[in-house]
C-alpha cells in the first residue's frame, strides 16, 4: 500500500499544482471576461448616438407647367430642413446614455465579483477534498501498520481471530475511504475546471489560511450603483419626454424656379405641435420604473446589510470553534492515539480500544477540515456580495 501512496505522490509532483493567484490571473484573460468587456463597450455607441445632432432633410421637386396654349415652364423646388433640439433634449438623451453605460460597467464589476467568488469557492472546495485525501492517506497508513502488526501476532497465535478480522476490516474500510476520496478530489478539480474554462490537474495552497471579513460600505457596492444609475437614467428619460411634449421647431431654407430664369429663395420655420399626444405614456412609464428601482435599491441595501452581519457573526463563531479544536481537542487526541498505539503493542489495551481512539482522532481532524471549509465558503459569499481579497 505504501508503494501505491508513493506512486500517487509522484504523479502529483509531475502535474503542476496551480495556486489560486495563478488560476485567477488566467480567469481574468478568459473569453467570458473579454466578452463581457465588449458588451460594456457596445454602450459607448449609444453615447455617440445621443450626442449627435439630427441629420438635415432635403426635398427637391422637378416638373413642367402646361397652360391652355400648350406653352410650358419649368417648376423646380428645393427644401433644406434642420430639426432643432431645444429644451435640453440632447443633454437629457446623452446623460441617459451615460447612465446606462455606467450601469453596464457596474454590472461588469458585479459579474467579475461573482466570478471570483465562484472560483474561490471551487478552488478551496478542491483544496478541502485534497486535505481530506491527505487525512485518508494518513489513516490508511496507520491502519495498515496496525493490520500488519496484528497479522504477525495472529500468525504467532498470540491474539484471537476476532481481533485479526476486526483489524482486517478496519484496514479495508480505510482503503475504500481513500479510493473514494481520490474520486471526490478529481471531481472537485473537474468542477473548478468547468468554472474557469480550462483543465486544472492539481491545486496548491494554504488551506488553513483564512482571510478576514472586513467592513463593507453598502452604498458603494456595484449592486447599489447599478440601481442608482438606472434611477438617474429614468430621470433623464422622463425629462427628455417632457421636453418632447413641448413644441418642436425646425428651420429651413427654400429655393424655387417658378418660371424659367426666375428664382425665389427664403427661410422658413416649422413647428410640430403636441396637441393630441404629449408623451404622457412614456412619462408615466419612466416615473413608475424609477419608483421600482428606488424601492428595489432600498430592499437590496437592507438585505445586504443583514447578509454582511450574518457572515461576520458566522466567521467569528467558526474561528472560535477552530481555535478550541486546535488548542484543546486535537493535541489531546493525538497524545492518546500515540499512547494507545504503544499500549496495544505492549498488550496493555485491547484492539477495539485502539480502534475507537483512532476513529475519534481522525474524525476530529476531519471535522477541523470541515470548519476550515465552512470558513472558506463563508468568505466566498463575502466576496460575492462585494468584499475584497
Amino acid at each position: 500500500m505504501k508503494k501505491f501512496l508513493y506512486a500517487i505522490l509522484l504523479i502529483s509532483s509531475i502535474s503542476k499544482a496551480e495556486t489560486f493567484e495563478e488560476i485567477l490571473q488566467k480567469a481574468y484573460e478568459s473569453d467570458i471576461i473579454k466578452g463581457k468587456e465588449y458588451e460594456v463597450k457596445s454602450f459607448e455607441g449609444e453615447i455617440i448616438k445621443a450626442k449627435a445632432f439630427a441629420n438635415p432633410e432635403i426635398y427637391t421637386e422637378f416638373g413642367r407647367v402646361i397652360n391652355k396654349s400648350n406653352s410650358s415652364a419649368t417648376l423646380t423646388e428645393l427644401y433644406l430642413t434642420q430639426p432643432l433640439y431645444l429644451y435640453g433634449l440632447r443633454r437629457y438623451k446623452t446623460q441617459e446614455a451615460i447612465n446606462i453605460y455606467n450601469s453596464a460597467k457596474y454590472g461588469f464589476d458585479l459579474f467579475k465579483r461573482e466570478f471570483i467568488a465562484d472560483i474561490y469557492y471551487q478552488f478551496y472546495e478542491a483544496l478541502y477534498q485534497k486535505e481530506l485525501l491527505d487525512i485518508a492517506a494518513k489513516e490508511l497508513t496507520f491502519s495498515e501498520e496496525i493490520y500488519n502488526f496484528v497479522k504477525k501476532t495472529y500468525q504467532l497465535g498470540e491474539i484471537s481471530k476476532v481481533d485479526f478480522l476486526r483489524s482486517e476490516k478496519d484496514y479495508n474500510l480505510a482503503k475504500i475511504n481513500f479510493e473514494k476520496q481520490q474520486l471526490l478530489y478529481k471531481q472537485s478539480l473537474e468542477k473548478l475546471s468547468a468554472t474557469i474554462g480550462y483543465l486544472v490537474k492539481d491545486v496548491s495552497g494554504d488551506f488553513q489560511k483564512i482571510e478576514h471579513i472586513k467592513q463593507i460600505t453598502i452604498s458603494e457596492l456595484p449592486q447599489i450603483k447599478i440601481y442608482r444609475e438606472n434611477i438617474s437614467a429614468l430621470e433623464n428619460q422622463e425629462n427628455y419626454y417632457r421636453s418632447l411634449a413641448k413644441p418642436q421647431f425646425s428651420v429651413g431654407f427654400i429655393t424655387r424656379e417658378p418660371f424659367k430664369n426666375n428664382y425665389e429663395a427664403g427661410f422658413f420655420l416649422s413647428v410640430q405641435l403636441p396637441i393630441f399626444y404629449r408623451y404622457s405614456g412614456e412619462i408615466i412609464s419612466a416615473r413608475n420604473k424609477k419608483a421600482y428601482f428606488e424601492n428595489l435599491s432600498k430592499y437590496t441595501s437592507d438585505s445586504l446589510k443583514i447578509k454582511v452581519d450574518s457572515l461576520t457573526k458566522t466567521d467569528q463563531i467558526l474561528r472560535q470553534q477552530l481555535k478550541d479544536i486546535e488548542e484543546n481537542i486535537i493535541p489531546t487526541l493525538n497524545q492518546q492515539l500515540q499512547l494507545a498505539n504503544k499500549s496495544y503493542k505492549l498488550k496493555v489495551i485491547k484492539l477495539f480500544e485502539l480502534t475507537n481512539i483512532k476513529n475519534d482522532y481522525f474524525q476530529t481532524i476531519r471535522y477541523r477540515a470541515e470548519i476550515l471549509n465552512q470558513l472558506h465558503k463563508n468568505f466566498s459569499e463575502y466576496l460575492r456580495i462585494g468584499g475584497n481579497l
